[in-house]
Protein backbone atom coordinates (compact mmCIF):
# COMPACT_ATOMS: atom_id res chain seq x y z
CA UNK A 1 0.00 0.00 0.00
CA UNK A 2 1.31 3.59 -1.10
CA UNK A 3 2.29 5.82 1.58
CA UNK A 4 -0.17 8.81 2.39
CA UNK A 5 1.07 12.20 0.13
CA UNK A 6 3.27 13.84 2.94
CA UNK A 7 0.68 17.35 2.32
CA UNK A 8 -2.56 15.14 2.99
CA UNK A 9 -0.55 13.93 6.45
CA UNK A 10 0.21 17.48 7.16
CA UNK A 11 -2.82 18.61 6.34
CA UNK A 12 -4.41 15.98 8.90
CA UNK A 13 -1.94 16.75 11.58
CA UNK A 14 -3.26 20.51 11.38
CA UNK A 15 -6.70 19.57 11.65
CA UNK A 16 -5.93 17.44 14.53
CA UNK A 17 -4.26 20.13 16.37
CA UNK A 18 -7.37 22.76 15.76
CA UNK A 19 -10.42 20.01 16.91
CA UNK A 20 -8.10 19.43 19.98
CA UNK A 21 -8.93 21.74 21.69
CA UNK A 22 -12.77 22.02 21.38
CA UNK A 23 -12.94 18.61 21.85
CA UNK A 24 -11.39 19.12 24.92
CA UNK A 25 -13.26 21.45 26.21
CA UNK A 26 -16.66 19.98 25.20
CA UNK A 27 -15.73 16.47 27.20
CA UNK A 28 -14.84 18.82 29.75
CA UNK A 29 -17.97 20.52 30.23
CA UNK A 30 -20.13 17.61 29.08
CA UNK A 31 -18.45 15.41 32.24
CA UNK A 32 -19.12 18.48 34.26
CA UNK A 33 -22.56 19.52 33.67
CA UNK A 34 -23.15 15.51 34.12
CA UNK A 35 -21.67 15.64 38.12
CA UNK A 36 -23.62 18.53 39.20
CA UNK A 37 -27.27 19.56 39.80
CA UNK A 38 -27.74 22.21 36.88
CA UNK A 39 -30.88 23.50 38.42
CA UNK A 40 -28.60 24.47 41.70
CA UNK A 41 -26.42 26.14 39.19
CA UNK A 42 -28.85 28.13 37.78
CA UNK A 43 -30.35 29.01 41.08
CA UNK A 44 -27.31 30.60 41.85
CA UNK A 45 -28.24 33.21 39.40
CA UNK A 46 -29.15 36.68 39.55
CA UNK A 47 -29.22 40.65 38.43
CA UNK A 48 -26.81 40.88 40.88
CA UNK A 49 -24.46 39.75 39.08
CA UNK A 50 -25.12 41.58 35.96
CA UNK A 51 -25.02 44.73 38.15
CA UNK A 52 -21.77 44.20 39.21
CA UNK A 53 -19.36 41.88 36.91
CA UNK A 54 -20.10 44.40 33.41
CA UNK A 55 -19.10 47.21 34.43
CA UNK A 56 -16.13 45.34 36.17
CA UNK A 57 -15.75 44.07 32.89
CA UNK A 58 -15.83 47.08 31.08
CA UNK A 59 -13.53 49.07 34.10
CA UNK A 60 -10.65 45.90 33.34
CA UNK A 61 -10.74 46.00 29.27
CA UNK A 62 -10.17 49.25 29.23
CA UNK A 63 -7.60 49.00 31.76
CA UNK A 64 -5.82 46.41 30.94
CA UNK A 65 -5.51 47.42 26.74
CA UNK A 66 -3.92 50.93 28.28
CA UNK A 67 -1.10 48.23 29.62
CA UNK A 68 -1.21 46.05 27.15
CA UNK A 69 -0.33 49.53 24.45
CA UNK A 70 2.40 50.92 27.14
CA UNK A 71 4.15 47.01 27.04
CA UNK A 72 4.65 47.24 23.35
CA UNK A 73 5.92 51.03 22.99
CA UNK A 74 8.05 49.89 25.75
CA UNK A 75 9.83 47.42 23.70
CA UNK A 76 9.97 49.28 20.85
CA UNK A 77 13.30 49.76 19.39
CA UNK A 78 12.40 52.61 17.10
CA UNK A 79 8.79 53.59 16.92
CA UNK A 80 7.33 54.72 13.39
CA UNK A 81 6.00 57.51 12.13
CA UNK A 82 1.93 57.22 13.33
CA UNK A 83 2.65 54.50 15.87
CA UNK A 84 1.43 55.51 19.03
CA UNK A 85 -0.52 54.55 21.88
CA UNK A 86 -3.93 53.88 19.76
CA UNK A 87 -2.73 52.34 17.16
CA UNK A 88 -0.40 50.23 19.77
CA UNK A 89 -4.06 49.31 21.31
CA UNK A 90 -5.82 49.07 18.12
CA UNK A 91 -2.87 45.59 17.06
CA UNK A 92 -3.41 44.14 20.37
CA UNK A 93 -7.18 44.38 20.47
CA UNK A 94 -7.28 42.92 16.93
CA UNK A 95 -5.19 39.76 18.18
CA UNK A 96 -8.11 39.09 20.66
CA UNK A 97 -10.58 36.94 18.28
CA UNK A 98 -7.37 34.84 17.40
CA UNK A 99 -6.39 34.64 21.26
CA UNK A 100 -9.33 33.34 22.17
CA UNK A 101 -8.93 30.35 20.38
CA UNK A 102 -5.57 29.72 21.56
CA UNK A 103 -2.87 32.17 23.20
CA UNK A 104 -0.16 30.93 20.19
CA UNK A 105 -2.43 31.98 18.03
CA UNK A 106 -3.29 35.11 19.53
CA UNK A 107 0.61 35.42 19.51
CA UNK A 108 0.48 34.81 16.19
CA UNK A 109 -2.00 37.13 14.87
CA UNK A 110 -0.01 40.20 17.45
CA UNK A 111 3.18 39.05 15.47
CA UNK A 112 1.58 39.81 12.34
CA UNK A 113 0.27 43.31 12.94
CA UNK A 114 3.22 44.60 14.49
CA UNK A 115 5.38 43.45 11.26
CA UNK A 116 2.74 45.46 9.60
CA UNK A 117 1.76 48.69 11.55
CA UNK A 118 5.27 48.76 13.31
CA UNK A 119 7.56 48.14 9.97
CA UNK A 120 9.64 45.23 12.48
CA UNK A 121 11.42 42.41 10.95
CA UNK A 122 9.84 39.31 11.96
CA UNK A 123 12.66 38.15 14.45
CA UNK A 124 12.09 41.64 16.27
CA UNK A 125 8.37 40.76 16.05
CA UNK A 126 8.35 37.67 17.62
CA UNK A 127 10.98 39.00 20.20
CA UNK A 128 8.92 41.28 21.67
CA UNK A 129 5.39 39.28 21.58
CA UNK A 130 7.69 36.28 23.34
CA UNK A 131 9.47 38.63 25.94
CA UNK A 132 5.72 40.10 27.44
CA UNK A 133 4.55 36.11 27.12
CA UNK A 134 7.77 35.38 29.25
CA UNK A 135 7.32 38.68 31.51
CA UNK A 136 3.41 37.48 31.87
CA UNK A 137 4.41 33.54 33.29
CA UNK A 138 6.94 35.38 35.43
CA UNK A 139 4.45 37.58 37.56
CA UNK A 140 1.93 35.04 37.51
CA UNK A 141 4.21 32.36 38.99
CA UNK A 142 5.16 34.80 41.36
CA UNK A 143 2.07 35.89 42.78
CA UNK A 144 0.91 32.22 42.15
CA UNK A 145 3.57 31.27 44.46
CA UNK A 146 3.31 34.17 47.01
CA UNK A 147 -1.28 33.12 47.56
CA UNK A 148 -0.30 29.95 47.80
CA UNK A 149 1.76 29.75 50.43
CA UNK A 150 -0.04 32.38 52.53
CA UNK A 151 -3.06 30.13 52.41
CA UNK A 152 -1.83 26.73 53.69
CA UNK A 153 0.38 24.27 54.27
CA UNK A 154 -1.54 21.57 51.85
CA UNK A 155 -0.83 23.87 48.75
CA UNK A 156 3.09 23.63 49.43
CA UNK A 157 3.85 21.12 46.80
CA UNK A 158 1.88 22.93 43.79
CA UNK A 159 3.98 25.95 45.20
CA UNK A 160 7.09 24.60 45.27
CA UNK A 161 6.49 23.50 41.69
CA UNK A 162 5.75 27.04 41.03
CA UNK A 163 8.98 28.30 42.45
CA UNK A 164 10.91 25.65 40.04
CA UNK A 165 9.08 26.75 37.03
CA UNK A 166 9.45 30.50 37.69
CA UNK A 167 13.53 29.90 38.77
CA UNK A 168 13.74 28.18 35.43
CA UNK A 169 12.62 30.83 33.59
CA UNK A 170 14.37 33.82 35.26
CA UNK A 171 16.99 31.64 34.94
CA UNK A 172 16.91 31.28 31.14
CA UNK A 173 16.40 34.94 31.11
CA UNK A 174 19.65 35.50 32.64
CA UNK A 175 21.38 33.22 29.99
CA UNK A 176 20.21 34.81 27.19
CA UNK A 177 21.19 38.49 28.45
CA UNK A 178 24.90 37.36 29.84
CA UNK A 179 27.93 38.35 27.98
CA UNK A 180 29.90 35.12 28.56
CA UNK A 181 29.58 32.48 25.52
CA UNK A 182 27.22 30.02 25.71
CA UNK A 183 29.92 27.62 23.83
CA UNK A 184 27.60 25.63 21.38
CA UNK A 185 24.18 26.83 23.01
CA UNK A 186 25.49 30.29 21.62
CA UNK A 187 23.82 29.85 18.06
CA UNK A 188 20.29 29.69 19.93
CA UNK A 189 20.82 32.65 21.70
CA UNK A 190 21.86 34.39 18.44
CA UNK A 191 18.54 33.21 16.89
CA UNK A 192 16.95 36.92 16.21
CA UNK A 193 13.59 35.78 17.85
CA UNK A 194 15.65 36.46 21.26
CA UNK A 195 17.10 39.97 20.27
CA UNK A 196 14.23 41.46 22.55
CA UNK A 197 15.21 39.57 25.32
CA UNK A 198 18.96 39.83 25.07
CA UNK A 199 19.05 43.69 23.91
CA UNK A 200 15.78 45.38 25.73
CA UNK A 201 17.38 48.09 28.35
CA UNK A 202 17.39 46.75 32.35
CA UNK A 203 15.22 49.85 32.76
CA UNK A 204 12.59 48.98 30.11
CA UNK A 205 12.71 45.33 31.30
CA UNK A 206 11.60 46.63 34.96
CA UNK A 207 8.67 48.64 33.73
CA UNK A 208 8.11 46.09 31.60
CA UNK A 209 7.13 43.81 34.85
CA UNK A 210 5.09 46.49 36.70
CA UNK A 211 2.96 46.72 33.58
CA UNK A 212 2.72 42.76 33.88
CA UNK A 213 2.03 43.30 37.54
CA UNK A 214 -0.80 45.43 37.05
CA UNK A 215 -2.03 43.76 34.66
CA UNK A 216 -2.32 40.86 36.71
CA UNK A 217 -3.90 42.43 39.21
CA UNK A 218 -6.39 43.84 37.19
CA UNK A 219 -7.12 40.30 36.44
CA UNK A 220 -7.66 39.54 40.11
CA UNK A 221 -9.63 42.48 40.77
CA UNK A 222 -12.15 40.92 37.64
CA UNK A 223 -12.07 38.09 39.63
CA UNK A 224 -12.57 39.65 42.85
CA UNK A 225 -15.68 41.24 41.61
CA UNK A 226 -17.03 38.10 40.46
CA UNK A 227 -16.90 36.62 44.03
CA UNK A 228 -18.42 39.65 45.19
CA UNK A 229 -20.81 39.60 42.61
CA UNK A 230 -21.91 35.76 43.76
CA UNK A 231 -21.71 36.69 47.28
CA UNK A 232 -18.81 34.29 47.85
CA UNK A 233 -16.19 35.14 50.74
CA UNK A 234 -13.11 34.21 50.16
CA UNK A 235 -9.39 35.33 51.46
CA UNK A 236 -7.08 37.35 49.94
CA UNK A 237 -4.65 34.82 49.44
CA UNK A 238 -6.51 32.41 48.14
CA UNK A 239 -7.99 34.74 45.89
CA UNK A 240 -4.31 35.76 44.29
CA UNK A 241 -2.97 32.14 44.56
CA UNK A 242 -6.26 30.70 43.24
CA UNK A 243 -6.85 33.37 40.39
CA UNK A 244 -3.30 32.87 39.26
CA UNK A 245 -3.51 29.17 38.70
CA UNK A 246 -6.64 29.71 36.65
CA UNK A 247 -4.91 31.52 34.64
CA UNK A 248 -2.47 28.83 33.69
CA UNK A 249 -4.71 26.74 32.95
CA UNK A 250 -6.66 29.15 30.71
CA UNK A 251 -3.21 29.78 28.89
CA UNK A 252 -2.63 25.90 28.30
CA UNK A 253 -3.52 25.51 24.66
CA UNK A 254 -5.49 22.11 25.27
CA UNK A 255 -8.64 23.95 25.43
CA UNK A 256 -10.64 27.12 24.02
CA UNK A 257 -10.05 29.93 26.39
CA UNK A 258 -9.57 27.40 29.03
CA UNK A 259 -13.12 26.39 29.19
CA UNK A 260 -13.68 23.12 30.48
CA UNK A 261 -10.35 22.53 32.36
CA UNK A 262 -11.07 25.82 34.02
CA UNK A 263 -14.05 25.28 35.60
CA UNK A 264 -13.06 21.95 37.27
CA UNK A 265 -9.83 23.91 38.30
CA UNK A 266 -12.28 26.26 39.98
CA UNK A 267 -14.24 24.43 41.85
CA UNK A 268 -11.22 22.32 42.88
CA UNK A 269 -9.40 25.44 43.82
CA UNK A 270 -12.04 27.44 45.54
CA UNK A 271 -14.10 24.11 47.20
CA UNK A 272 -15.13 24.57 50.86
CA UNK A 273 -15.97 28.75 49.94
CA UNK A 274 -19.31 27.74 48.54
CA UNK A 275 -21.15 25.41 47.04
CA UNK A 276 -19.79 23.51 43.79
CA UNK A 277 -22.53 24.34 41.78
CA UNK A 278 -22.07 28.30 43.00
CA UNK A 279 -18.56 28.40 42.23
CA UNK A 280 -19.16 26.25 38.72
CA UNK A 281 -21.75 29.05 38.32
CA UNK A 282 -19.18 31.88 38.84
CA UNK A 283 -16.55 29.68 36.99
CA UNK A 284 -18.61 29.76 33.98
CA UNK A 285 -19.99 33.24 34.58
CA UNK A 286 -16.51 34.73 34.90
CA UNK A 287 -15.28 33.00 31.53
CA UNK A 288 -18.40 33.83 29.41
CA UNK A 289 -18.23 37.56 30.27
CA UNK A 290 -13.99 37.41 29.65
CA UNK A 291 -14.63 36.13 26.40
CA UNK A 292 -17.45 38.18 25.45
CA UNK A 293 -15.49 41.08 26.49
CA UNK A 294 -12.06 39.80 24.03
CA UNK A 295 -14.38 39.05 21.28
CA UNK A 296 -16.24 42.32 20.96
CA UNK A 297 -12.72 44.27 21.24
CA UNK A 298 -11.39 41.90 18.82
CA UNK A 299 -14.18 42.47 16.29
CA UNK A 300 -14.23 46.31 16.86
CA UNK A 301 -10.94 46.58 15.38
CA UNK A 302 -10.75 43.05 12.74
CA UNK A 303 -9.65 45.75 10.56
CA UNK A 304 -6.41 46.32 11.38
CA UNK A 305 -5.94 42.99 9.74
CA UNK A 306 -6.83 44.70 6.14
CA UNK A 307 -6.36 48.44 6.81
CA UNK A 308 -2.64 48.30 4.76
CA UNK A 309 -4.84 47.19 2.12
CA UNK A 310 -7.73 49.17 2.16
CA UNK A 311 -5.28 52.71 1.98
CA UNK A 312 -4.11 51.19 -0.63
CA UNK A 313 -7.33 50.83 -2.37
CA UNK A 314 -8.17 54.39 -1.78
CA UNK A 315 -5.01 55.71 -2.55
CA UNK A 316 -5.24 54.56 -6.12
CA UNK A 317 -9.13 55.32 -6.26
CA UNK A 318 -7.77 58.94 -4.95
Amino acid sequence: MAAPPPLRVASLGNAWKRALPIAVSGASLAWVFTRFDLSAVADALSWRIVQVLVPALILYGAFTLVIESASILRLLSRRPPGFGAWTAARVKSASYLLAIVNYALGGAALTLLLRRRAALGLGEAVGIVLLISMTDLCVVLLLGTLGLLAHADRLAINAGLLVLAGAGFFGALVLLRMQASLGPLERIRSLAVFDALRHTPARNLWELGGLRLLFCIGFIAVAGAAFSAFEVAVGPAQLIGGVMILALVGALPIAVAGIGPGQIAAVEIFQGTATPETLLALSLVLSTGLIGLRATTGLLFAREFTREALEQTRGEKA
